[in-house]
């Protein structure tokens, strides 16, 4: 079921942005065009990072799964991007600490109930070297995508 949310033409191989800012910026347009979101999804995820940051300090590699309320959300989906070069990115719980980011999972769910568990699939997933080393690594956008609906779980 999880693994049905993954959104393909919302995928994003090495994405050059300099900010999250500039990612939601990107990301919210994107997801607009092809009907995924409301008009209101960028004010709304931009307010919710700030307030709620969604950086996740696994390590090696720090991962942000930012998400919107149901409200913003058309047609549910878990993007994966992977960016060009990691970006400074708000630890969740920890303001003050700036994570260099360079996978987000961008989530937009339509209801409350169902997230928990798509989060807690990610994250047992974040926390394997190997598999975030392949999700690096991928040449391809085919190839990073097959890797993250193989993930466990999904």
């Amino acid at each position: 079921m999880n693994g049905t949310l993954i959104c393909d033409e919302l995928c994003e191989l090495d994405l050059a942005v300099d900010s999250t800012e500039e990612f939601f910026n990107v990301m919210s347009e994107k997801a607009k065009l092809l009907g995924y979101v409301t008009e209101s999804f960028l004010p709304a995820i931009k307010k919710r990072e700030q307030e709620y940051p969604t950086a996740l300090p696994v390590e090696p590699y720090p991962v942000a799964i930012p998400h919107s309320d149901p409200v913003n959300i058309v047609k549910q989906f878990i993007a994966p991007v992977r960016l060009k070069h990691p970006i400074g990115w708000c630890e969740m719980a920890n303001n003050d600490s700036i994570l260099p980011v360079r996978l987000v999972f961008l989530l937009g769910f339509k209801r409350e109930e169902g997230h928990v568990e798509t989060l807690q699939i990610l994250l047992q997933n974040f926390q394997n070297r190997e598999m975030m080393e392949k999700l690096l690594g991928a040449a391809t956008k085919e190839e990073y995508l097959d890797i993250v609906k193989h993930m466990e779980g999904f």
